[in-house]
């Protein structure tokens, strides 16, 4: 049951990107035009001629229509999300949703309830919700019908043309029950509204972002942005039009929008910090590697708020840094709402956007006061924190498990076919999709996922819950989705594991049967054994950080290093009460395994 939830959600949270990327279409409309002509009309600057601002003007309204068809677009988004992009369920969520408004307007009108102009009819607002609504029902539709067969006389009608139609349907019902169900989730939310934007504000909006960090490494913090960013608060325009949601508000003029500038803190200041104190912590011999990784991930979210190559970097290895981060994020919403600022977004809280509309803002110049403070901030807490609790972070991995996997030269579709291969193979692959920063692959068996193999070709981080993994590759993780599937249409048998690439698949740490991942194993467990003075000299032996063997002998006196070194053992490393830990690899739970079977039979 949780793993079906996490997995639509995951969905429902991909598809939700989609109308949210049209964002900075409209903003960079609204920020140039509208954000020049504000400045001109404040004195800021002077604009003499005609034709400039003839053409600002038209920027400025152009913009503008794109917030007042949000609606439809999340319906063509999450349809499209749901079905692999197919037209036909975008086409279906366009009636669908049309029909929606349409039957919801007849109820209102024949029952007396308050109505609102929405895309030229008189019906009930759902706001984007409905828009959402819809999108699922089309794509729910379009999943069940778009093979159905009519009789032959209806046959026209068959197939993915009986999908809009169905919809349309689906749509009377659904608006009809939607215009009593509406009204009191309508309640709910002008009740949450008032929480966020006049009942505690600088306490909703702490949580808001808290939430929305820790909701992150699972994609789910899309779903949080939705109501916040497009439904929140309630403005009425000189023209009478309502306008709702942070973002829709402070374009429209809402001089009580643009609560959410706290981002721009941590995203342009508070981040490159932690990326800089994570450089700077790297053992010598690693420094100019993550230097280069550290500056194009704090390049990342300065300029595009993009953060997840960056906050992927510490959140597994440094889990105590990334709390203290979701909490500074939350920091930086009530202090920039307390201080008054208010500044507006299209996307996220990056350097594009806070130029782009800087004369649309109110105090943006706290940014750049309080910003620093929070690359010191973030700097010294990070610098600190991974030197006394020896974390992890990039740089600071034992050398062998740090590891690079290129494509070869001259080779088409190669680094596709090493991805699909560390998702276990296209046999493995149930569905295939991106968002801006991650691949969200669905896959049969989890555990034939290779991790370290992802890691290894550029992923930031890996999250698995259920059959699900997200593979963080950043902003370019669309088109490896792309090249993926371009991939796996002219694939052969090459796209399965052959026997000699399941030696890098991770197992469970608990399995105890060897997986016969190296066809050496038993004799490298043997020299192992041998090595460390005989089964009588062994106490204890497991799998340890998964590339380690953690050992406890009886006697360390009797322990031949060279023998272990020529059996394979990379280092060892020696701690207190006859404990070892063996570098050997990332095979070290199948010798572990093999080791006990020895043993137990010595």
């Amino acid at each position: 049951m949780w793993k079906n939830t996490f997995n639509f959600a995951q969905k429902l949270g991909k598809s939700l990107m989609l109308p949210v990327s049209i964002l900075p279409a409209a903003g960079i409309l609204l920020g140039v035009g509208g954000g020049l002509l504000a400045a001109a009309s404040q004195g800021v600057i002077t604009i003499d001629s005609e034709v400039i601002r003839s053409i600002l003007q038209i920027m400025q309204d152009s913009g503008s229509p794109i917030f007042g068809v949000l609606p439809l677009i999340f319906a063509i988004g999450v349809a499209l999300g749901f079905t692999k992009n197919d037209g036909v369920s975008a086409m279906a969520a366009v009636i669908g949703y049309v029909v929606l408004l349409g039957a919801m307007g007849a109820v209102a009108t024949i029952f007396e309830m308050d109505t609102r102009t929405v895309i030229g009819l008189e019906t009930i607002d759902t706001g984007v919700f409905g828009g959402i609504i819809m999108g699922g029902v089309a794509a729910l539709m379009f999943n069940r019908f778009y093979k159905i067969q009519l009789p032959p006389y209806l046959g026209f009608f068959g197939g993915k043309r009986f999908v809009p139609i169905a919809t349309a349907f689906a749509a009377i019902f659904i608006g009809s029950a939607l215009s009593f169900i509406w009204q009191p989730i309508q309640v709910g939310i002008q009740a949450f509204s008032n929480f966020v934007v006049e009942g505690n504000p600088s306490l909703a909006l702490f949580l808001y972002m808290f939430a929305n960090r820790l909701l992150l490494p699972f994609g789910l913090h899309h779903i949080l942005n939705v109501p916040i960013f497009f439904e929140v608060g309630q403005f009425v325009t000189a023209s009478g039009e309502v306008v709702r949601g942070e973002i829709p508000r402070f374009f429209a003029g809402d001089p009580t929008a643009g609560n959410l500038g706290g981002g721009f803190l941590f995203m342009l200041f508070g981040l490159p910090g932690a990326a800089l104190a994570i450089w700077q912590s790297a053992k010598p011999e690693n420094k100019a590697r993550i230097g280069g990784i550290m500056v194009t991930a704090a390049l990342t979210s300065f300029l595009t708020g993009i953060t997840e190559p960056l906050e992927f970097a510490f959140l597994f290895v440094a889990p105590v840094l990334y709390f203290f981060h979701a909490i500074m994020a939350g920091v930086a919403m009530s202090l920039m709402y307390i201080l008054g600022a208010k500044l507006g977004l299209t996307f996220s809280f990056g350097f594009i956007d806070f130029v782009l509309l800087y004369p649309l803002n109110t105090k943006p110049w706290l940014v750049l006061l309080i910003g620093p403070f929070f690359f010191l901030l973030y700097y010294v807490v990070f610098r600190a924190g991974i030197k006394w609790f020896n974390l992890k972070t990039p740089g600071r991995e034992e050398a062998d498990t740090v590891d690079t996997v290129e494509a070869q030269a001259g080779t088409a579709h190669e680094f596709a076919r090493q991805l699909v291969l560390a998702f276990g193979g296209r046999s493995n692959i149930t569905h295939l999709d991106a968002c801006i920063t991650r691949l969200r692959i669905g896959v049969v068996d989890a555990g034939k996922i290779n991790q370290n193999k992802l890691k290894a070709m550029g992923a930031a981080g890996v999250v698995m819950v259920g059959n699900g993994a997200q593979a963080i590759f950043g902003p370019r993780s669309e088109n490896l989705k792309t090249e993926m599937d371009e991939y796996l249409s002219i694939a052969g048998s090459e796209a399965e594991l052959s026997e000699a690439e399941v030696t890098d698949v991770q197992y469970t740490p608990t399995e105890t049967t060897a997986k016969l991942r190296d066809p050496e194993a038993a004799d490298k467990a043997h020299n192992f054994i041998k090595g460390l003075g005989g089964s009588v000299n062994i106490s204890k032996v497991e799998a340890a950080a998964e590339t380690r063997l953690r050992v406890v002998v009886a006697d360390e006196n009797v322990i031949d290093d060279a023998a272990l070194t020529a059996a394979g053992v990379h280092a060892i490393m020696r701690l207190p009460n006859q404990v070892l830990h063996l570098l050997v690899g990332l095979n070290a739970d199948q010798y572990a395994a093999e080791m006990k079977g020895q043993l137990a039979t010595a």
